[in-house]
């Protein structure tokens, strides 16, 4: 009987290091294969650190070439079009530059765009501005009903930007703002980014950003500049509809063709280069005092690419005499 009992006990201590056995090696795999995986994550992770560090590297490279070719653009030519080396970056291939990733990069010019800080310029600038800026939103292009609320829209930028506390006929100050939830006070300033005029009296995400179809108003408005003038060499055709009503759509495509072309380059240093225009119509007249043929804003997007990784760098320069680059705001995404 002891014998036996002995036997048994020793049985059970050998089924109980086998068990301990068969427990210690799952731990050791389980501990094996988590140290696995984590060595992985922790080595993807290293790699797309590095990669999104020569992603901005050739991001931060595309802005630069883009300032040179503005810089070296503005000591030469007195006119900015679509047929200067800035505005023709798009189409270049830049894959031979760098071991690995990509470049797309483009270059905008804002100075082509309704500047919405000259709304309250003073005299036929700031008038002009506003009939210019009217003019658009009942175009059809944007999620704006009528001529009402295109004013009541124009009207409430004024009240936004100007320093006093009186409202124009359809705009909005501090008292209105401060009934909303939450509430605000009126700017009574410009407006340093786009995003903002999304506080402003009836300016939606839809009107801004574009909706069902619809245009999106920040594509043709800018917050640079203050002195009301549009470079009629680059400026969108809806914009140069909206300069003149009497231009149409037809006559705004064939100002627009007229200025692409590299024989009219010369001309479109002319401040009525548009009467050159084939059937033009004589009685269609562009105000020169609200237009420009050269830029000093501009808007260089670049973006580094690799694999499936993006890095994209939006820089927005400021331009002046012989060339002088002065960088005004930089976004990484």
């Amino acid at each position: 009987m002891i014998r036996g009992r002995r036997t048994t006990l020793l049985g059970n201590d050998r089924g109980m290091a086998l068990l301990l056995t068969i427990i210690i090696i799952s731990l050791l795999i389980v501990v094996t294969f988590e140290f696995a995986r984590f060595m992985r994550q922790h080595h993807l992770a290293a790699a797309n650190l590095k990669s999104g560090e020569q992603l901005g590297a050739i991001a931060r490279s595309g802005v630069a070439i883009a300032a040179a070719l503005l810089a070296e653009d503005g000591k030469g030519d007195s006119s900015d079009t679509f047929l200067d080396s800035w505005a023709t970056l798009e189409q270049v291939d830049f894959s031979g530059l760098f071991d690995q990733g990509g470049l797309r990069l483009s270059v905008v010019d804002l100075s082509g765009k309704v500047q919405i800080n000259s709304l309250i310029a003073s005299g036929a600038i700031g008038a002009g501005t506003r009939e210019i800026l009217i003019n658009l939103l009942i175009s059809g292009d944007f999620t704006v009903e009528d001529e009402v609320e295109a004013r009541g829209i124009v009207d409430s930028l004024v009240d936004w930007l100007d320093t006093d506390d009186l409202e124009t006929e359809f705009g909005a100050e501090s008292s209105y703002y401060q009934l909303l939830s939450p509430g605000y006070a009126c700017q009574n300033g410009p407006v340093h980014f786009i995003e903002d005029l999304l506080l402003v009296k009836g300016i939606t995400p839809a009107l801004l950003y574009g909706d069902d179809g619809k245009k999106a108003l920040q594509d043709f408005v800018t917050v640079y500049g203050d002195d009301g003038k549009i470079n009629l060499n680059t400026a969108p055709p809806e914009v140069i509809r909206a300069i003149n009503p009497q231009i149409t759509v037809e006559l705004a495509a064939g100002l627009d063709e007229f200025r692409r072309q590299k024989e009219n380059q010369e001309l479109l240093a002319e401040a009525a280069w548009y009467l050159n225009v084939p059937s033009w119509p004589g009685d269609v007249v562009i105000d020169t005092t609200l237009t420009t043929t050269a830029s000093s804003y501009f808007s260089i997007v670049a973006e580094g690419k690799f694999d499936t990784m993006k890095r994209k760098v939006t820089t927005v320069l400021r331009r002046a005499q012989q060339g002088k680059i002065t960088e005004l705001n930089r976004r990484v995404e």
